[in-house]
């Protein structure tokens, strides 16, 4: 197969890189890094041999450094670390993408778990970044389909500690997929564990859902309850029907007081799950939770948290600690600090947006709008459309962690206000 490229320069280059680079790919990727790194310091001693030696000879040779001078060795330096692998790697993405159907098998690339501790965390973001941008060159491999998996937090955390004018939200919305799940879907899969559980422990018939909830709660169908208390999410409903079973503690129908007393439990652990999910991106989750649900209501209005004393000491709580990682509201906190004016207005439609996107809160930005909900509708709702006509409300999944005071109906996302 390697023979048939080896007539071409740039593919036999091409056909180079990978067999220096190829036999690389399965040690770690700080063993991968330090090697790239080694290579590349090798080429600039090389080049910049003299002024190396200069430098590290000390009297503030940088700084004795003209403009120009500075330029011409930025320049150089570039030269050196792009264009020669870059122009390689090139080579292998047009080899790929010249070789006809019938000569590749039809492949696919899975990259998954890169939210955990795989490379420093300095670099981890910028690198995921680059992975994102990197997958239109190889759209031009027509047998090759790379995906991606990435959670909402972690492509969050990309945004913010990589933003700048050639990184657009926007410009990579057509290539995510985001997966979202259906009532009925999650209907199903609710009846199928259960009926597995306890076809297995009592009975050896079917046993479905509404077999076990056979009641309504509050007036309300069991499972559009637990739903509304959900993120319409897989792992959130079998937490909730797993800590119904377990509050039950063996019986075979689950009753309407079996349900409120697992919510405060579901409720407490969802809230721990979420401000641990979104930890790396928002590190003062945990006070921005704490701040909504003051009021011990529900529902509230703009005005009404703009007036709250809470929204100074989140502000003193935050702004006077030092800055944890990335943190996009400590800025306004320090701000609030310093009285600057319009803060306290800045520092809200940023806790609000932050919130509405991490599933805490639902917003409505206008009188005449209805409710929206992060994981419905729009996953984002920008600090500019946040304004003294915004109304807020405490995402149900929450009500039992911080015993909120639940007066009036719930309304999802898909009704009117």
């Amino acid at each position: 197969m390697v023979s048939k490229f080896t007539k071409d320069d740039r593919k036999k280059r091409a056909v180079a890189y990978l067999q220096e680079w190829g036999n690389k790919f399965w040690i770690t990727m700080d063993q991968n890094i330090k090697e790239i790194t080694e290579a590349y310091e090798d080429k600039l001693n090389a080049e910049f041999g003299a002024e190396i030696s200069k430098f590290k000879a000390g009297g503030q040779y940088e700084k004795r450094l003209s403009t120009e001078k500075k330029s011409e060795l930025v320049a150089r330096a570039r030269d050196i670390i792009s264009a020669e692998q870059l122009r390689d790697l090139h080579g292998v993405v047009e080899m790929l993408a010249s070789t006809s159907n019938d000569d590749m098998q039809r492949c696919f690339i899975l990259i998954d778990k890169l939210d955990e501790r795989w490379v420093d965390e300095s670099i981890r973001f910028r690198l995921i970044r680059a992975l994102i941008a990197s997958l239109k060159s190889f759209k031009a491999v027509r047998n090759l389909k790379i995906l991606v998996a990435l959670r909402t937090d972690i492509l969050e955390r990309v945004v913010q500690e990589t933003s700048d004018i050639t990184f657009q939200r926007e410009k990579f919305e057509d290539h995510f997929i985001h997966i979202r799940w259906s009532k009925n879907e999650l209907r199903q899969l609710v009846d199928k564990r259960i009926s597995t559980v306890l076809r297995r422990q009592y009975t050896g018939t079917n046993v479905l859902f509404k077999d076990v909830f056979a009641k309504n709660i509050k007036n309300k169908d069991p499972f559009e309850y637990m739903i509304e208390r959900s993120h319409m999410r897989p792992r959130d409903l079998i937490a909730f029907v797993n800590e119904c079973l377990a509050v039950a503690d063996g019986q075979y129908e689950i009753a309407p007081a079996h349900i409120r007393r697992a919510e405060a439990e579901y409720s407490r652990k969802r809230r721990d799950a979420l401000v641990q999910e979104w930890k790396s991106t928002f590190p003062s989750l945990s006070e921005m939770l704490s701040f909504i649900t003051s009021e011990k209501s529900v529902s509230i209005t703009y005005a009404t948290l703009l007036a709250s004393a809470k929204l100074e000491e989140l502000a003193l709580s935050v702004g006077s600690a030092r800055k944890i990682s990335y943190d996009p509201i400590h800025d306004h906190c320090q701000a609030v600090c310093d009285t600057k004016q319009n803060s306290k207005e800045a520092l809200l439609a940023a806790v609000l947006s932050i919130l509405y996107r991490v599933g805490a809160v639902s917003l409505k930005t206008r009188e005449e709008d209805r409710f929206i909900v992060s994981h419905i509708d729009a996953p984002l709702v920008s600090p500019d459309l946040i304004g003294s006509s915004t109304h807020a409300r405490v995402h149900p999944m929450l009500h039992g962690a911080y015993r909120l005071n639940e007066y009036g109906q719930w309304k999802r996302a898909s009704s009117t206000a």
